[in-house]
């Protein structure tokens, strides 16, 4: 179709826009003030028109005025200088190309020379009509051209040039809006108006379309008696009691939204149903209808209809059609002859036809009608999409035409306006587009102060199950022999090699319920067998890497106690991820018997921390929340210290710098007696002062607590009655890339941490309402750039937990944040932990929140939430851009122009237009963190991912631009 060269009105559209909202204020008010300038006085509304298309980007915030002259563009501007409305002036601010429904209304608003208007000035409308009307009277029926153009016509219309009207009028005026650049992605029809939504979206041609009004047009001279159809103003029950309490035959025909309704049947009836609504202060109005439509009368005509019908099919379409008679989508491959029978004699479900098209994503709606009929209906559902009619009875349809295509045509960012400007002469002394000031750059600053502490837990949530809706290349790796499930997923895929494949799922052995210094073993020979460096695999193609395990996780305290081997592993994954952010890392848990084909779906389109368990017998798929962990979510009261639970206290790894601030916080809330176990002897003056100060025993004991002999002579000699409350603070910081995975650092990592935990556990003597509390990590929990061994042993840690909680005995296992003051990390990895967030804790509040009656495994940090939420969201990666709906750039900017506007919302500046994309990242202050943050905001906005050694190896915002538009 020919795209018109002017305004149906031939006003020319003048489009100024901004980044900024009240820029375009400015940008109007400048304009204004040139056209009263020398240099200004000749130019025309072309000129202008065609000077700010050929300079200016088209921005997010857009007004478009329509001027036939120079005073129609000055009466606009000011308008728009003002934010005053005008009818020649439409706003928008919408950053995405909406999907646009045309909607096509039942009978009740045609009249004849509906159409006489458009025919005369509309070339599009009249090429449209013209090809109807020769297809009615290649058919062999009456035109319709008479009905649209003859206002004053002496003679009655048969019904099928009525309805042949209204059909045509409708396909002509969809042409009109095409013609100017406005096309559908969906229609929707209502009735009468399904035939020219089917035509339109292309799913049936013109010859069945001019066969359906027709057999439809012949039922009324098939009926007999007097009828009428009304709209009322009600609900659907409010209508079906009303039809109860009328005398006469009356059927609810037409349900349009909550409180619009029409009812078909005996004249006298649909009379007196419109006199009981009036009454009531309801709207109750005829349609000129000359049929019951939509009801039981039509059933005894049911053969007729149908052999007067074609045996086609709807076609499949790149537009979609919505049904009123469905409610749906019209599926391609439904037969005509059921459907179009259906569409006479059953109640039209406007409302759930809207309700599809918005699930479809439409966000304008266009009514193809000379007077808007369905609009209020539509608005009922939806929101802030762009409504808009055709014509108005009060106006003439070229300038109602003109304003509602502007209105659309203005929340399109992609919409194309030069093709209404075509000509037009340069402008000298034209106004530059208005530009804010501000600084040029971010400059860092120290991190600013937190204060008090966050005490927060693990928290699942349950999602559906996802169906996938693409079929990416997916390679399966056993770690070790393959088990049932790595059988499983191979048969189902064919034995896809790791080289080529878009994602890789890693899946662990199943060591079930092995005790923990089995699994420790366990662990360390899958690094000997060099079986952790399955990073190694990653291919080219490769966009995420996912870890499968069996028992890793406990979703709800009907899960089964986790099993340290799997727990271990799933620390170790997110701790690779670290070390390769070019892949996404994702986590699934299942437990026995999971289909392979359900895991399949999962890593297909999932994301995250995932868990698969079984709830009545099906798969139910359960998410980690990393937002719980930014929120104080979790409040225990404090630990009664009296009561002899200060009586006999054990602190492991006593000589360390937390085991002894342990050792202070309690001997000053009075401790009794406490023992401090490490290799090496703390120094005697340190527990002198002790007991000193507060009349606490303190006895410092060497020993080597994974040694069972050492630990149970100590144990023998110190254990007096009993311990009434253990502290496991003993352990050992391995920190180490990916790359130097090497058996005796996993080793030295378990030893203290994790087999210590359990000798203590088993061997020192306690009491029976004793308390164990152990120092676990938060790198078990998040991971860690070169965390892998360490996470894995605080992970398994929390394993230990659970299992002595199971036997019976008061346990909790602390994931700590960041310790101050003397901790286990050096000032170096201090610094680096610190720009993820987290903030060392100070000690006494850290011990005091620890020391509460936690009934689940606390998380306690100290955090600067904003970094936090920065960090955790680069964790919580969303569902893959193959596996959702594909991503689309910011239509309304250039690749620079993203890249701005995305900086500048990672670096919290107010205008992106400040940014010197010349200078480095590095220089606008993007680190390591707010890279992960740009190259997430850049994957989701365009689709297109950028190397995080890119990022940060000195790249200027320009080669960043050139980067993406090479992809």
């Amino acid at each position: 179709m020919t795209r018109a060269e002017t305004g149906p009105d031939g006003r020319t559209p003048v489009l100024i826009s901004a980044h900024v909202e009240d820029l375009m204020a400015r940008d109007a008010a400048a304009i204004h003030r040139f056209l009263d300038t020398d240099r200004g006085r000749t130019a025309s509304v072309v000129d202008v028109a065609a000077h700010l298309l050929r300079t200016r980007r088209i921005r997010r915030h857009r007004t478009v005025i329509r001027a036939a002259d120079r005073d129609e563009l000055r009466a606009g501007l000011v308008a728009a200088a003002n934010g005053a409305e005008h009818p020649l002036v439409s706003h928008s601010s919408a950053s995405r190309p909406p999907r646009v429904a045309f909607v096509f209304p039942g009978q009740g608003g045609q009249h004849p020379g509906m159409g006489a208007d458009a025919h005369r000035h509309l070339p599009g409308y009249r090429d449209a009509v013209d090809e109807c009307v020769a297809a009615f009277a290649a058919a062999g029926h009456a035109t319709p051209l008479r009905y649209l153009t003859e206002v004053d016509a002496p003679e009655s219309f048969s019904e099928i040039e009525i309805q042949g009207g209204q059909f045509a009028h409708a396909v002509g005026l969809a042409a009109a809006w095409r013609s100017h650049g406005v096309t559908p992605d969906l229609t929707v029809g209502h009735s009468l108006g399904e035939i020219a939504a089917a035509y339109v979206a292309g799913t049936m041609d013109l010859t069945d379309a001019v066969t359906v009004v027709a057999a439809r047009a012949g039922v009324v001279d098939r009926l007999t008696g007097s009828y009428a159809v009304a709209a009322l103003g009600i609900t659907a029950d409010a209508a079906r009691a009303l039809i109860e309490d009328i005398p006469g035959w009356l059927e609810l025909s037409v349900i349009n939204a909550s409180a619009a309704v029409a009812v078909s049947g005996d004249a006298d009836a649909v009379a007196a149903a419109v006199e009981r609504v009036r009454a009531d202060g309801r709207l109750g109005t005829g349609i000129t209808v000359n049929f019951p439509v939509h009801t039981s009368v039509l059933e005894p005509l049911r053969d007729w209809v149908q052999g007067q019908l074609p045996a086609a099919q709807f076609s499949e379409s790149a537009v979609q059609f919505v049904g009123g008679t469905t409610g749906a989508v019209v599926a391609p491959g439904t037969g005509f002859v059921d459907y179009w029978y259906a569409n006479l004699r059953h109640t039209v479900r406007f409302d759930h036809a809207v309700q599809a098209a918005i699930d479809c994503g439409a966000g304008v709606f266009v009514e193809l009608s000379s007077h808007p009929a369905l609009l209020h209906a539509i608005a009922e559902r939806a929101g802030e999409a762009v409504l808009a009619g055709t014509g108005h009875r009060d106006h003439p349809l070229p300038q109602q035409l003109a304003a509602n295509i502007a209105a659309v045509a203005v929340a399109d960012p992609t919409y194309v306006w030069r093709e209404f400007v075509t000509n037009g002469v340069p402008l000298q002394g034209f106004p530059n587009a208005p530009m804010r000031a501000g600084k040029l750059w971010a400059q860092r600053e120290p991190l600013p102060p937190v204060t008090g502490l966050t005490v927060t837990a693990e928290s699942w949530l349950p999602l559906p199950t996802p169906a996938p809706r693409d079929r990416p290349t997916v390679a399966v790796l056993p770690l070790g022999n393959p088990t049932s499930l790595a059988h499983g997923l191979n048969t189902v895929l064919g034995g896809a090699t790791p080289e080529g494949a878009e994602i890789l799922v890693v899946v662990a052995p199943d060591h079930g319920d092995s005790d923990v210094p089995e699994a420790a073993v366990a662990l360390a020979k899958l690094v000997q067998d060099g079986l952790l460096r399955y990073v190694d695999q990653i291919g080219p193609s490769c966009r995420q890497v996912w870890l499968v395990t069996v028992g890793a996780e406990q979703t709800g305290i009907a899960d089964p106690k986790p099993s340290p081997v799997a727990a271990a592993l799933a620390a170790v994954h997110r701790s690779l991820g670290f070390e390769h952010p070019d892949q996404t890392f994702h986590h699934l848990d299942t437990v026995p018997g999971v289909p392979a084909e359900v895991v399949l779906d999962v890593v297909r389109t999932g994301g995250g921390e995932l868990a698969l368990r079984h709830v009545d017998g099906r798969p139910q798929l359960y998410r980690r929340d990393p937002k719980a962990f930014t929120a104080s979510s979790v409040t225990a009261p404090d630990l009664a210290l009296g009561g002899g639970l200060l009586d006999e206290v054990v602190i492991t790894g006593g000589a360390g710098a937390i085991g002894l601030q342990y050792a202070r916080h309690l001997a000053e809330r009075g401790a009794r007696r406490i023992v401090l176990l490490s290799r090496r002897a703390v120094d005697p003056t340190v527990c002198a002062a002790l007991t000193e100060a507060h009349g606490t025993e303190v006895v410092s004991v060497p020993c080597d607590i994974t040694d069972a002999a050492q630990l149970g002579a100590a144990a023998a000699q110190f254990g007096g009655q009993g311990a009434s409350l253990i502290v496991h603070c003993a352990g050992l910081a391995r920190f180490g890339t990916g790359d130097h995975l090497d058996t005796t650092a996993f080793i030295q990592a378990l030893s203290a941490k994790v087999i210590g935990a359990v000798r203590i556990a088993e061997m020192w003597p306690h009491r029976p309402e004793s308390r164990m509390l152990l120092c676990s990590s938060m790198s078990g929990v998040w991971g860690g750039h070169g965390h892998a061994a360490y996470a894995a042993a605080n992970r398994m840690l929390d394993v230990v937990a659970h299992r002595v909680r199971a036997t019976g005995r008061r346990c909790v296992s602390v994931r700590w944040g960041l310790w101050g003051d003397g901790g286990i990390v050096d000032a170096a990895e201090v610094a680096n932990i610190e720009r993820s967030g987290l903030r060392q804790m100070p000690a006494e509040q850290a011990i005091a929140a620890s020391l509460r009656d936690h009934t689940v495994d606390p998380l306690v940090l100290a955090a600067d939430p904003e970094r936090l939420r920065i960090f955790l969201d680069s964790l919580d990666a969303p569902v893959p851009a193959s596996a959702a709906e594909p991503a689309a750039p910011a239509a309304d900017l250039s690749t620079a122009d993203t890249v701005r506007a995305e900086l500048a919302a990672v670096l919290s500046l107010p205008d992106p237009d400040v940014l010197d994309l010349n200078a480095s990242l590095f220089d606008l202050g993007v680190d390591s963190l707010l890279a992960l943050d740009l190259r997430k905001r850049l994957n989701r906005v365009m689709g297109r991912t950028v190397g995080l050694a890119r990022l940060l190896g000195g790249i200027t915002g320009a080669e960043l631009v050139s980067d993406l538009e090479r992809k």
